[in-house]
Formats: C-alpha cells, sequence, structure tokens
C-alpha cells in the first residue's frame, strides 16, 4: 500500500510539473490543479503542491470570475493577507460570489487574525440575515462558526461556545440537504459532557439522524432533485464553498454519506463499533 501511494504521489507532482511548465496558468486552472492534487495525495505538504504552481498564475488582466479566483489561489497557498484583498472586492455583493466570498473572508478572519468578536457581533449575524440558510449551498458558515466556537472555547466561554452551536445546528431544521452543520453536535460532544450538557448534545444528535434518515427514506421513496445547475462552471468553482452540479441519485448519496459519517463519529465515541 505504501508502494502504491508513493507512485501516486510522484506521479502527481509529475503531472503537476508539466501542466505548471506548459503555460501561464490563469487563476480558476491552478485552482483545480491544486484541488485535485491535493485530494489525490492526501496528508501531503500543501505548499509542496500549491508553491510551484502559484510562482505561474497570471494576475494582471482577469476577467470578474478571474479576479475571485485568484482570491481561491491564494486562500489556498495559505496566504491570508493576499487572499482577503482579493475576495474584498465581492464581499457586499448578493449573488453567489458575494455569498462565498463571505465565508471565505470568515475564514480569514478567525483562522488567520483570530477576530473572534467580529465574526459574533458583525460576521454571523450579518451574513445569516443575508443570505440565509441555502439547500445549494450544504456547507454554508458553519466551518467559521465551529472555528469561531474553538476560539471561544479556547478562552473559556464553553458555554457560550455550546450555545452557538446548538442555535446553528438548529436552524437547519428543512433536512432539504446533507448540511455540513449536522456533524457539528458529535464534534462538539466531548466537551458537552464534560460541562453537563451530554443529553442535550446526544438529543441534538439524535434529532440529526432521525432528520436525515427520513430525508434518505423520502428521497428513496420519490423522485428528487440535486441542487440547481449553476451559472458559474462546477469545475471551476472545485474548491469553493457551493456544490458542483449533483444529480439526484449523487445528492442522495451525499445525504448517506453524512449520515454514516456521524454514526461512526457516534460509535467511536460511546466505544460501539460502527454502523
Amino acid at each position: 500500500m505504501q508502494n502504491i501511494s508513493r507512485i501516486v504521489v510522484s506521479f502527481t507532482m509529475i503531472m503537476l510539473t508539466f501542466a505548471v511548465s506548459a503555460h501561464e496558468l490563469l487563476p480558476s486552472e491552478a485552482t483545480v490543479l491544486i484541488n485535485h492534487a491535493l485530494e489525490a495525495t492526501p496528508g501531503i505538504d500543501r505548499r509542496s503542491i500549491t508553491t510551484p504552481i502559484v510562482g505561474r498564475v497570471r494576475t494582471e488582466g482577469l476577467s470578474e470570475i478571474e479576479r475571485f479566483m485568484k482570491g481561491e489561489v491564494y486562500f489556498l497557498h495559505l496566504q491570508p493577507e493576499e487572499s482577503r484583498d482579493a475576495y474584498w472586492e465581492f464581499r457586499d455583493r448578493n449573488d453567489d460570489l458575494g455569498r462565498v466570498a463571505w465565508q471565505r473572508l470568515m475564514v480569514i478572519r478567525i483562522n488567520a487574525f483570530g477576530m473572534v468578536d467580529d465574526l459574533l457581533d458583525i460576521d454571523i449575524p450579518q451574513y445569516e440575515e443575508k443570505f440565509g440558510i441555502r439547500s445549494d449551498d450544504r456547507f454554508g458558515m458553519s466551518f467559521p462558526l465551529q472555528r469561531t466556537a474553538d476560539a471561544l472555547i479556547e478562552r473559556g466561554e464553553i458555554e457560550r461556545a455550546l450555545d452557538l452551536i446548538v442555535d446553528h445546528v438548529q436552524k437547519h431544521d428543512e433536512f432539504d440537504a446533507p448540511y455540513a452543520a449536522y456533524a457539528l453536535p458529535g464534534q462538539f460532544f466531548e466537551v458537552a459532557s464534560q460541562n453537563g450538557r451530554a443529553d442535550q448534545f446526544a438529543k441534538l444528535n439524535e434529532w440529526v439522524l432521525q432528520g436525515l434518515n427520513a430525508a434518505i427514506n423520502d428521497r428513496n421513496d420519490t423522485e428528487s432533485s440535486g441542487p440547481s445547475n449553476k451559472e458559474i462552471p462546477g469545475e471551476v468553482f472545485f474548491s469553493i464553498y457551493a456544490d458542483r452540479s449533483l444529480d439526484s441519485y449523487q445528492w442522495t448519496a451525499e445525504f448517506i454519506k453524512l449520515r454514516d459519517t456521524i454514526q461512526a463519529g457516534v460509535a467511536s465515541v460511546r466505544g460501539t463499533p460502527g454502523q
């Protein structure tokens, strides 16, 4: 197995070297190359993938979508200031680019600059008011909110962090998409248990699993559609927190995968075999 992994890594690096040296790259092309390489070689040092690519990316004379994707290249290369500046152009828009840019800016603010209070007082409530919960965006702001809760726990505001998680999960009560938020009760179960809220988080997790199972059964019994097609090509939006075009079968599979992941996590915490 290790030999196979080394072969995959070597082949991936050879293909990257060829692709990068062949011509100047648009930001969208670089983003696709980086993400495919990261998916093919999990655990590899990120900079070994991004560094040879970033130096060949065109940064001037770009179309609107390419200016946006320039931010994505910097984001993947772990350059918070540069990615922030690129996304800032789109921050006030009401469309998909504005929505995703705000998600990215929240990640940058919490991960790179520790702006916990800004996210709590400004970004999270204003984003919720502007964009709400969308079935075609299963990730939404769940990751920056998770990182905000982590930061609150680190500075001792555990109850506030747990309340933030509970409120966020309960807002996803339609079960019309396999939202990333549904995994949060399991991820924070240990902290909740250590602070007298094990029953609450166990019940919240059970509510999630019941909702996912009902959605899966309903999708199996009726003809359901996946997320609507986006005007922005799915391959270009490969790494962004917006869904690629998935048909009904693939969308149902995402529900099942999320449910099984949550069940396995619960089993692991309780020390019992996964289902």
